[in-house]
């Protein structure tokens, strides 16, 4: 049950650097009582209600409330309950059922015979002399035999062929017997740009947009797909962020019955909602990284990315711990393409980045397919400005803080009713300091400070605050730390334990500065050795990767890499104190072959890298400002991750290149003749000012 999620922490929509939530006002039948709180769940007769201001959630019975908020209670938990019977079971199988049921066309003709009936006898007993009984005998027995004709017996339903909660298209898909509804074409109500497909097709497409990201996972009933993911995407976060309320973030456990439901086969809206003047407290849509995107439009209707509250992936950290967009994410289209969806709404469309053809007010179009999808705009509010498709909306919050359901319920640990914006503060982002341990680091008036925080297996979570130098006094937190707990904060979260890593080891966060590990980090010497790193011989020239462990062996997840518009996702690099007089940066991934005739095979390389830039993310080798050559098989401008299919280990080195200038010799482009031999015999004709050279193993046993 969704109510597995309540905790004192939970929240079901953010505020990101918003004011106080807008709560429900309920009302209580015998104490005439009336108070503000956010409805939680709804189980075995009782209500969870959290109060805003405490965090604190309470129970009720339902019976306790006036009539108007237990109607809106039963609405609400209608949908929940949907979703807690599809993950009941990983087979969705419908209910039999059995008796007597009346269609409701029959029941309004019977109605209106019945009232007819009555209007009969009342005129035929005022104004008949000689009642003869036989009238309304007969009149009884039309009416009961038109009544008994228009029951119809309700067989028991054949109950579904089992269906993986994962979706396997079956063998033949004409004939599937899938928990889903077929569809034998697709029209502007159809989800995504499939063209004509039947159900089990249209399941396949959309979980293929999602497949990027081992993160995410779908799994479908015949009414909704489902998105399981944890909200921590591959980029850094918060860098950028020139608003901030004091949050930072976890993952989230949107796994389970507390995935994102949305519609398979969405619906035009006769009335389409003005995000405007609705939605303002909950997500929209959700990208195909599993991150949910909330209204451009804070809870006090104020543009987030105008004012200074978004990072530069267009996110930030909302009061439920959590990290979401306020933006269509357009950066996932060097991942994944321009062809495919960044991100689906909770009406059910999809949503693409920008484009040149002409949309709707909603910034929608029709495609070529006769498919509806949104887009994103350079325009004010810059994606879906009217929600199209057809939604219901949370009968307990109120407009323009209302909300679609089913939501997806955020998982918090801090409370944060007390955060407060911090004047002047600039985010510089999240580092990864070891094992579920962060350092968020920000900077007011020219001083850095950092919020350190991490987590056990138990669920403990730890929170410490200082300044640049180690500092635990004049922290400019607004008093949010709780009385008596100096600058260290712990809470429990005994409903959520899951091991993550940034994607690329770090934001763009200043590398420079050791305080968020030296001074306050608070795990074991063994929890904070991240990658594996070389020096030169002759200098502090360090080289660094966290794909690589201590013992110099490449971790199994950046093997094997799979092609994604024919690129492979490169391996992060790290790098730092780059000598003096450098004027460019090169790079060489290689391995010897073990021949009589030693050959070598170029796994990557670049040139003219600006010598300021300290770190090469993962997957990000072929969007940076120089210049690339070709993968091991010398036929497209990509990285080549190893992969040995013969079950034996490979030496590979990497090299840095610290150079005086880059080589006139190579060319001031992209090229596939640049390999790791043309690179050192062009190295030959400038100064290698030093070098470090870092030798690692692939194999099946890493």
């Amino acid at each position: 049950m969704i109510a597995l999620f309540i905790l004192n922490g939970v929240t079901y929509a953010h505020t990101g650097a918003h004011s106080e939530s807008h709560a429900k006002t309920w009302s209580l039948n015998k104490e005439n009582k009336t108070f503000k709180a956010d409805y939680i769940a709804f189980k075995d007769g009782y209500v969870s209600l959290k109060d805003m201001s405490t965090g604190v959630v309470s129970e009720f019975l339902l019976t306790d409330f006036i009539m108007e908020d237990q109607l809106l209670i039963l609405k609400r938990h209608e949908l929940t309950a949907h979703i807690n019977g599809h993950f009941a079971s990983p087979i969705p199988i419908k209910k039999s059922s059995s008796g007597l049921k009346m269609s409701k066309i029959n029941m309004n003709l019977s109605l209106v015979i019945l009232s007819l009936l009555l209007i009969s006898l009342l005129l035929y007993f005022r104004n008949s002399d000689q009642k003869s009984p036989l009238a309304p005998v007969l009149f009884s027995f039309v009416f009961f035999v038109f009544v008994a004709c228009s029951v119809e017996e309700a067989l028991p339903e054949t109950p579904d062929t089992a269906v993986p909660d994962e979706i396997v298209p079956p063998a033949n898909s004409n004939t599937s017997n899938s928990s889903s509804t077929t569809t034998d074409s697709t029209t502007d109500s159809s989800t995504g740009s499939e063209g004509n497909t039947n159900d089990s097709d249209l399941l396949t497409s959309i979980q293929s947009h999602f497949a990027a990201y081992t993160g995410v996972s779908i799994s479908a009933d015949d009414e909704y797909f489902y998105i399981a993911s944890y909200s921590w995407p591959e980029h850094a976060m918060g860098t950028g962020i020139q608003s901030w309320q004091e949050q930072v973030p976890i993952p989230q456990n949107y796994q389970g019955d507390n995935s994102w439901a949305i519609p398979l086969n969405p619906t035009m809206a006769e009335t389409p909602l003005d995000t405007s003047e609705h939605l303002l407290k909950g997500a929209l849509a959700v990208a195909v990284n599993g991150v949910p995107i909330f209204n451009v439009l804070n809870n006090r209707s104020e543009n987030a990315f105008l004012i200074g509250e978004l990072d530069n992936w267009g996110g930030h950290f909302g009061r439920g711990d959590d990290y979401h967009y306020h933006m269509i994410p357009t950066h996932l289209e060097d991942e994944i393409g321009t062809d495919t969806p960044l991100a689906y709404a909770l009406d059910g469309y999809p949503v693409y980045g920008y484009t040149d053809e002409v949309l709707d007010n909603a910034f929608g179009r029709t495609d070529s397919e006769g498919n509806y999808r949104y887009h994103a705009s350079l325009t004010v509010p810059y994606y879906i400005p009217f929600m199209m498709g057809e939604v219901t909306l949370d009968p307990t919050s109120i407009a323009p803080e209302d909300q679609i359901i089913p939501q997806a319920i955020q998982n918090a640990v801090r409370p944060s009713d007390d955060f407060k914006p911090v004047n002047g503060a600039s985010v510089l982002g999240i580092t990864e300091t070891g094992k579920n341990a962060f350092s968020f680091e920000y900077e007011v008036s020219g001083t850095k400070y950092y919020v350190n925080y991490s987590w056990d297996d138990d669920c403990k979570f730890t929170y410490t605050y200082v300044d640049e130098n180690g500092g635990t006094t004049n922290l400019p937190t607004n008093e949010s730390i709780g009385t008596g707990t100096g600058n260290t904060e712990t809470f429990n979260n005994a409903r959520f334990c899951v091991d993550v890593s940034l994607g690329e080891g770090g934001s763009n966060a200043s590398n420079d500065s050791t305080t968020s590990s030296d001074a306050t980090d608070t795990t074991s010497d063994s929890d904070t050795t991240v990658g594996y790193s070389v020096s030169s011989a002759l200098s502090n020239f360090t080289l660094s990767s966290i794909a690589i462990d201590e013992d110099g062996a490449l971790l199994s997840d950046y093997q094997c890499e799979e092609k994604v518009n024919g690129v492979e996702k490169s391996i992060p690099i790290s790098w730092a104190n780059v000598p003096e007089g450098t004027g460019a940066l090169a790079i060489s991934i290689h391995a010897f072959t073990n021949t009589a005739v030693v050959e070598t095979n170029s796994y990557l390389t670049l040139w003219n890298i600006d010598p300021s830039i300290t770190e090469i993310s993962y997957g990000q080798a072929n969007n940076g400002k120089w210049y690339m050559g070709p993968n091991k098989d010398g036929v497209g401008i990509s990285y080549s991750s190893p992969c040995n299919p013969s079950g034996n280990s490979s030496t590979y080195y990497m090299t840095l290149y610290a150079l005086s200038e880059t080589p006139s010799s190579l060319p001031t482009e992209n090229s596939l003749t640049v390999d790791y031999t043309v690179l050192k015999e062009a190295i030959e004709s400038v100064t290698l000012i030093d070098s470090i050279e870092m030798e690692y193993i692939s194999g099946p046993s890493n």
